[in-house]
């Protein structure tokens, strides 16, 4: 049985078609998105934090100077890499910065353009500010940050990745 986009109350700009089923990002996770490229900003900086944190743990001093023997481990590079590999926040950050670093590199001059008055920049810029520094309308600034949010998406694996970045850009491809 086929669906239709008028059968699911959604029109033809809300759409991205990928082999088959009807993919879309919804506004909540567009704000997602929106807000992994701007956590992105401190990521190696919170990178740093973390590999510190975990190559030299706290622990308590030992009174115990003169006897038994060391419970440490004999290879002690084997422990840390070990450490850091097991701890999920080091994982997710690396791999929030992997992500980052892909979709950005398939940016476009334009959009590369774009991102960096919107993340990059000291001044905290909204979409609406920064399609007007750029001369865009309200609605084309939106269409080039559903592009680019969904090249991250991509990245992340929240969509598939055929063929969503040109529909993404020109819905109406979709009917």
């Amino acid at each position: 049985m086929a669906w239709f986009p008028s059968q699911l109350g959604l029109t033809g700009s809300q759409l991205i078609r990928s082999s088959g089923p009807l993919e879309e990002l919804s506004k909540k996770k567009l704000a997602a998105l929106d807000e992994l490229f701007e956590d992105f900003q401190t990521v190696n900086h919170q990178i740093a934090e973390k590999i510190y944190e975990i190559d030299h743990p706290w622990t308590p001093s030992d009174q115990n100077v003169g006897g038994g023997r060391s419970s440490a481990i004999s290879r002690p590079q084997e422990a840390i890499l070990q450490r850091r590999e097991s701890n999920k926040r080091l994982q997710y950050l690396i791999s929030l910065r992997d992500d980052c670093n892909r979709a950005i590199a398939r940016f476009d001059k334009e959009q590369r353009q774009i991102f960096d008055l919107r993340y990059c920049s000291s001044n905290y810029y909204d979409w609406d500010t920064v399609g007007n520094l750029i001369g865009y309308a309200h609605s084309q600034i939106y269409r080039k940050r559903y592009a680019m949010l969904w090249l991250l998406a991509e990245e992340r694996g929240m969509v598939s990745h055929k063929d969503g970045t040109r529909n993404a850009i020109n819905p109406s491809l979709n009917q």
